[in-house]
């Protein structure tokens, strides 16, 4: 377990962006685009959650304390984002290299 453990952070979303290119249309920066902007969307909406959240429990505290958490999220989302731009220009180019050279269609 602690050999495998810290390339949970960074092999996860890398993955993920593989899948999600190989999955999407064909092209790396077509999955580049998917994996960043399936971050980012996710991270807005976790983050709205948050401060709605803190206001609607603890009022004006609350409202700090999810801004604090949206902000954390938004930093985390991009690390993410970047990850899985990576991996789904992978996904991408494979996919492109597939549909080219073996003639698969998808």
């Amino acid at each position: 377990m602690l050999f495998i453990s810290p390339f949970f952070p960074v092999g996860g979303p890398i993955v993920g962006g593989i899948i999600g290119g190989y999955l999407g249309p064909p092209g790396a920066a077509r999955g580049a685009l998917g994996g960043l902007f399936g971050g980012l969307i996710v991270a807005a909406i976790f983050s709205v959650v948050a401060v709605v959240g803190g206001t609607a429990l603890l009022g004006p505290i609350g409202a700090l304390i999810g801004l604090g958490i949206a902000v954390l999220l938004f930093a985390l989302a991009v690390y993410f984002g970047i990850l899985g731009a990576v991996g789904g220009a992978i996904g991408g180019a494979l996919k492109a290299w597939m549909v080219s050279r073996c003639r698969v269609t998808g």
